[in-house]
Formats: structure tokens, C-alpha cells, sequence
């Protein structure tokens, strides 16, 4: 699917620039609750896990600053979040990657979280929009990640990520 979105980076009078967007969309079902898979999501202390040692610093309210680091402690990304509403949805935009000149003003970057209970299991369902050139970019990562997600939720332990991506690295260094 592929949408126009306008940014508004001109000064006043001038039409903002078209910027192409794409959504990537993936739905997983975990046998586990709402309030369990919005702690994965939310507290590093199991985002850890799940994400290859992937952190935020963030309180979580809309409207907040969001940052994500790698590791080794250096920043991944910077942007705000856009929605928390407990245990439901969780939404943020990445406003600058940090790693990458190449994907730095790839924009727009919203990422989603939609949680609902679906008898005894949840479903999950994520979303990011964001330029053809960035998905292409992660559309292969993702599913790999929720999965890690799904097993770290349902067995205790995530997915061995090195497997699919090889040894954890940041990408800039």
C-alpha cells in the first residue's frame, strides 16, 4: 500500500513537497495477556531480551521524547511517542536515525503496536509507515523480531537473533 504524506519543513506560503510512504504490516498471535505483552514492549528489563539487547529511554506518554540505544550504549534513534493507551496501543515516530546518513531523513518513520485479547491468546499487531527505501530496509527484521518477542512471551527465552541477522552490531560503526 502506498500513500502520499505532506511534511512541513517549508517555510510558510510554500506547498510542502509530496514524500512517499509505504506500510508494512504484520499480525502474531501469542498465548499470553495484554498487561505481559505491554511489559515486553515497555520495559527494558525484558526488551532485552527480545530485541538483542535493544533499549529505550522513554515514560511512555504521548507526547514524551523516545530514545533507542543499541547495546553498547549508543543512540539507535531519537523521536516522540505518539500514543500509550494501556494496554492497547503503543505508537512512536522516529524523528532522526542515528545510525545511518544513508536512511537519516527517511521520514516518515511511525511504528505501532496494536494489542487486543483474542480469547485466550493476544493479538499483535504492528505496524510501521515509513519510505519505500526504509522498509525494504526492515520488513525482514521485523517478523524475526516479534517472533523472538512471541517466544520470549510464551517459553521464557527469545529466539537466538544472531541465527537470522548474524552477531549484533551497530550498523554505523
Amino acid at each position: 500500500m502506498t500513500t502520499r504524506t505532506t511534511t512541513a519543513r517549508m517555510s510558510a506560503g510554500q506547498p510542502a513537497p509530496a514524500v512517499e510512504s509505504s506500510t508494512f504490516e504484520y499480525t502474531v498471535y501469542i498465548s499470553s495477556t495484554p498487561e505481559k505483552l505491554w511489559g515486553a514492549l515497555t520495559l527494558n528489563e525484558l526488551r532485552k531480551h527480545w530485541w538483542r539487547g535493544h533499549t529505550v529511554e522513554t515514560d511512555w506518554n504521548a507526547g514524551s521524547a523516545i530514545t533507542g540505544r543499541f547495546p553498547d550504549g549508543r543512540m539507535e534513534f531519537k523521536g516522540r511517542v505518539l500514543r500509550s493507551e494501556r494496554p492497547r496501543m503503543l505508537s512512536f515516530e522516529i524523528e532522526e536515525i542515528c545510525w545511518s546518513d544513508a536512511y537519516a531523513d527517511e521520514r516518515p518513520n511511525r511504528v505501532s503496536f496494536a494489542i487486543q485479547a483474542f480469547g485466550p491468546l493476544v493479538r499483535l499487531t504492528f505496524r510501521n509507515e515509513a519510505t519505500p527505501k526504509l522498509l525494504e530496509l526492515v520488513r525482514q527484521g521485523w517478523p524475526a523480531v516479534l517472533s523472538s518477542l512471541k517466544s520470549l512471551l510464551e517459553t521464557g527465552t527469545p529466539l537466538p537473533l544472531d541465527t537470522v541477522f548474524g552477531p549484533e552490531r551497530n550498523p554505523g560503526a
